[in-house]
Formats: structure tokens, C-alpha cells, sequence
């Protein structure tokens, strides 16, 4: 069972759930969740995976709710206060394990946050290893248009060939100057429906290299 806590933002209270591995904290992980005015939580199926993935590698993982959500404060913010929300969880969480590796991830809008965070951090608390999941990089089923900064690390992206959310060609479009590895799972849609099994593979291969 997750422990609930609530931390101090720039729009007011945060809403953390907090899981702790099994025997030894060995890092810790922060993990966000899918757009929540399209129903995202940090229960969600893909950040529970997430979490579950760096559990099992001795992590103590966070996922916070992102604003105007669960028992978060403030409105949605269409990514801007919710960077500035995920900072403050990160900052609160190496708090709580110093000196100890920091790891990342994060799903649709999630990503997104993740990777804007990932950028405003300096190189050195940057985390060791990062996986996004169906980052948008585009214009968003002809709604949102996203803004995502160039990064560069140790990064796993995971993309559903088809996405008609986020699509594949935007992403491999923002990948190119970067030479970023896409790792596609053929057939999937935006939300992996039917591949959780595929994505742990390709989660278990991309982490047990740290």
C-alpha cells in the first residue's frame, strides 16, 4: 500500500504517493502520470509499471498528483506549474536519500513534465536513468501543442508505432538531431493496451544495465 504524503508548492500542497522496496533503499525514482483532464493518475497502468519496475530495484518511488488533481492545489497548468511541482518533489525526495542515484519516468503528458524537469536540472542531479513513454512531442491530437526541450542522458524512449495521440513520425522528427534510440513496439497504441508484458521486457533490459 502506497503512503500518501502531501508536500509544500508553488500552487500549494502536492499529493505524493510514496512505495518503498523491500529490504535496502538503494536509490530513489520520481514517476508521472498521464494528462489528468483526460482522466490520468498516478495510478494509472503505465506509471504503476514505472514504479513497479524501479521497486523491484531497490527504489523508493514518487508520484506525485499532478495540479487541480486528486488532492493536489492549484489548476492545470498545461505542463508549466506541473514542472515546477515535479522539481519540488525531486528536490524533496534527494532530500530524504542522499547520495543516493536518482532514477525517472514518466508517461504522455507525464513524459512531458519529465522531460521539461530533466532539462531545468543541472547535469550533475540530473537522473542516472530516465524512461519516458509515448512523449508528445507535437501538436497533440490536433488539441495541445507541446514544446519538448532537447535532453540528452542515459534514456529510455518507448513509442507505440500506433500512436494516434502522440505520433510516431513527431517523435522520431524530435529524435533525429539528437540520435536518440526509440525503442517501437509494433501495433501499440498511445496507451500500450494489451503490451504491458512487451513494455516491462523492454524496461527490464534498458535498467538492468545500471
Amino acid at each position: 500500500m502506497s503512503e500518501q504524503i502531501f508536500l509544500q508548492g508553488p500552487a500549494g500542497q502536492i499529493e505524493v504517493f510514496v512505495d518503498y522496496p523491500q529490504g535496502e533503499v538503494k536509490g530513489f525514482a520520481v514517476v508521472t502520470h498521464p494528462h489528468p483532464l483526460q482522466g490520468g493518475t498516478p495510478q494509472h497502468k503505465v506509471p504503476a509499471l514505472l514504479a513497479q519496475m524501479f521497486l523491484e530495484r531497490g527504489c523508493a518511488v514518487y508520484r506525485p498528483s499532478f495540479r487541480g488533481s486528486g488532492q493536489s492545489a492549484g489548476v492545470h497548468d498545461e505542463g508549466n506549474g506541473e514542472t515546477a511541482d515535479t522539481l519540488e518533489v525531486i528536490k524533496y525526495a534527494r532530500s530524504q536519500h542522499d547520495g543516493k542515484k536518482f532514477y525517472a519516468g514518466g508517461f504522455s503528458f507525464g513524459a512531458h513534465v519529465m522531460a521539461k524537469s530533466y532539462a531545468m536540472l543541472p547535469v550533475e542531479l540530473q537522473p542516472v536513468q530516465t524512461i519516458l513513454c509515448g512523449l508528445p512531442t507535437n501538436t497533440v491530437a490536433g488539441v495541445r501543442h507541446y514544446v519538448t526541450p532537447h535532453i540528452k542522458g542515459d534514456i529510455l524512449f518507448i513509442h507505440g508505432e500506433a500512436d494516434d495521440v502522440t505520433l510516431l513520425s513527431d517523435m522520431i522528427q524530435w529524435s533525429k538531431p539528437q540520435r536518440h534510440l526509440v525503442t517501437v513496439l509494433p501495433g501499440a497504441n498511445h496507451f500500450f493496451t494489451g503490451y504491458l508484458k512487451q513494455l516491462r521486457i523492454a524496461m527490464t533490459r534498458f535498467l538492468s544495465l545500471s
